[in-house]
């Protein structure tokens, strides 16, 4: 089978090239979702929120003593020292005793590893990929008993908090601006499976696309009728086909439009596609504690020669990017969670998206809970992606339900589609759902016939990477 890139063709049609195999199950009618605006009371907090604790991170014995300074109290690496309750106005120090004492022998942490997890294991005669950790140099415990007091330690160390936050870094770390970005060495780096934007209301934008296009990817926008003419005037036909949809404002949510890529990338006959959203702002690449720009496919052609190895993994993606810190030690992936924005899906995969909301992880539980057969959803560390904030753009489904119904909804749905791990929660001030996926630790992936891990796949040759100096 050729490549996606090859099969690709500058012509713009308006007509739909797929009709839709089987209706989509919004899960509306099994669900107690609210079809108007209101939403349950917030919950009634029992009793006061304060005290509150949170942790704070420090990286270097400097960073440290201006940490004692800002706080106006002697501390000390002794667990005594390493605990205080942050009052606004006087402490009652001297500015000369506002130091820091170190009495620890070797303060300096050893390095946390990821080499001794399977998923290291697994990855064998893949690319190179290095993530050692370093523990903060010291962690404090600050306890608030006011809002107030916890409002002026905010001025101070110029973080913004809420009572959700467990730990911060002090000083506030900022991205770091890489000169270099990685590039792939051989001639065709592109995907080999083709990707679907899924898109709505959002042409002047188009975050994803022009991402994929500044790296030199092919790839198809998935859109609504309506909006063909605000796309056709934008998307640059040398790396972007638009294909309509054949409906438009369903109030589904984009599960369905997905699954209309799923039959569409069937009937060009390939094995997998991906499909993304349409709000990511470039990918980069975690190897050796930075975070650098990806310049080309490389990275994506790195995952599908990975999950091509395994024959019950019918779901992989990325992880986001700022889930990962790349002073942490992760392992180039992990299995069994929730995959969420930008996904790889084989399409033989036994279970389809359904809801309308909470589709991602609605998919994602649907695959690990398959049964007799034991499947595996895989999240890549090692290629990110820059995923903006939920509901940060207008368009998309944000006008279409997000904007006047609120979280509950959504929280809801996935509890009452898979109500022995998903529960509807407050947090963050507004309704969420948490997820327990140790159900899912067993469920582990198994090699395709006659594949040896222990032999070098001709493939993995391939993957070498240069660092390029970005423009």
């Amino acid at each position: 089978m050729s490549d996606f890139g090859s099969e690709m063709t500058n012509s713009l049609s308006p007509n739909p090239e797929v009709d839709e195999t089987e209706e989509y199950d919004n899960l509306i009618s099994s669900s107690d979702v609210r079809g108007d605006d209101t939403q349950p009371p917030k919950p009634k907090v029992k009793g006061n929120a304060y005290p509150f604790s949170i942790k704070v991170h420090t990286w270097s014995l400097g960073d440290t003593e201006k940490f004692a300074l800002l706080m106006k109290r002697p501390l000390s690496s002794d667990t005594k020292g390493r605990e205080f309750t942050f009052k606004k106005g006087k402490t009652g120090f001297l500015k000369k005793d506002c130091v820091f004492t170190e009495q620890r022998e070797n303060p300096f942490s050893k390095k946390t590893t990821h080499k001794e997890r399977r998923e290291a294991d697994l990855w064998t005669h893949t690319m190179e990929f290095v993530q050692d950790g370093w523990a903060s140099y010291m962690t404090f415990k600050v306890t608030f008993e006011t809002e107030e007091d916890c409002v002026a330690f905010c001025r101070l160390v110029k973080h913004r908090l809420t009572l959700n936050t467990q730990s911060i870094h002090f000083p506030q770390r900022k991205d770091r601006v890489h000169r270099y970005g990685w590039k792939s060495k051989w001639e065709n780096p592109n995907p080999i499976y083709p990707i679907y934007i899924v898109s709505k209301g959002r042409g002047d934008t188009r975050y994803t696309a022009r991402s994929l296009e500044k790296m030199g990817i092919p790839y198809y926008i998935v859109i609504e009728p309506q909006d063909y003419d605000e796309y056709e005037c934008v998307v640059d036909p040398k790396w972007g086909e638009i294909l309509v949809l054949p409906f438009s404002n369903h109030g589904d949510g984009p599960g369905r439009a997905r699954n209309w890529c799923w039959d569409h990338s069937k009937k060009e006959g390939f094995k997998r596609h991906w499909v993304m959203d349409d709000n990511i702002n470039g990918f980069v690449r975690l190897h050796k504690k930075t975070k650098r720009k990806v310049l080309d496919g490389g990275m994506f052609r790195v995952c599908e020669e990975f999950v091509d190895r395994f024959k019950n993994v019918p779901v992989a993606g990325l992880q986001y990017r700022f889930f990962c810190d790349d002073k942490a030690a992760y392992p180039p992936f992990v299995l069994n969670t929730r995959i969420y924005s930008c996904l790889l899906i084989e399409n033989s995969c036994p279970h389809r998206w359904r809801g309308r909301y909470n589709e991602d992880t609605i998919l994602s539980l649907d695959v690990l809970k398959n049964k007799p057969e034991e499947l595996c959803v895989m999240q890549f560390n090692n290629l990110l992606q820059n995923k903006l904030v939920t509901q940060a753009l207008g368009g998309g489904n944000t006008e279409e339900f997000y904007g006047r119904e609120g979280t509950y909804n959504k929280s809801k749905m996935l509890e009452d589609a898979h109500p022995d791990v998903a529960k509807v929660v407050w947090r963050y001030g507004r309704y969420h759902h948490h997820v327990n996926y140790d159900p899912f630790k067993s469920n582990q992936p198994i090699h395709i016939d006659g594949y040896d891990p222990e032999d070098n796949r001709s493939e993995t040759d391939l993957f070498d990477f240069e660092k390029v100096r970005i423009n």
